[in-house]
């Protein structure tokens, strides 16, 4: 295994147990039913630019095949990595799965996040990766840098 470190602004941050993905908004079908036997996922999409996307890819993080898909773009052609990591890894421990938990997430200082408060879009954040065997990456850490203060939106209009 190899930690993959990079800098970005954070997206539609759920990196805490309180407000992990539960696939609740998912039709039934093959994803949804991943993500219950996982119990969840803790995710992020990061932003980047051409040349970070380089050098993640140039310190190990696939860029092919399904883990490879985790590279995105958004309406505007605005690159970001989508990164992900189970509650429970059905996959590890010989097959029995363990529990993973949420990434450690940490202030600038490297002094442990306040849970309660939520990451909201457009924050800087270094993100660490666990990237193993050229074909597996998950989430491991995420280091807030600069927070932009989330707001929720009560209007249910979402930026209309």
């Amino acid at each position: 295994m190899a930690y993959v470190d990079f800098i970005g602004t954070a997206m539609f941050s759920k990196v805490f147990e309180r407000n992990r993905d539960m696939g609740d908004n998912l039709p039934d079908g093959d994803q949804k039913n991943k993500i219950a036997a996982e119990q969840g996922h803790y995710v992020m999409n990061v932003k980047i630019t051409p040349e970070v996307k380089k050098q993640m890819i140039a310190d190990g993080v696939p860029n092919k095949g399904m883990v490879g898909q985790l590279f995105k773009e958004d309406d505007q052609g605005n690159a970001f990595y989508k990164c992900k990591r189970p509650h429970f890894n059905p996959r590890i421990n010989k097959g029995e799965g363990g529990v993973m938990g949420a990434p450690l997430v940490m202030d600038a200082n490297n002094d442990p996040w306040d849970t309660e408060v939520n990451i909201g879009n457009g924050s800087e954040v270094k993100v660490r990766l666990d990237v193993w065997e050229g074909k597996i990456v998950t989430l491991h850490a995420v280091k807030v840098l600069k927070l932009e203060e989330y707001v929720a939106d009560n209007t249910g209009l979402a930026g209309f």
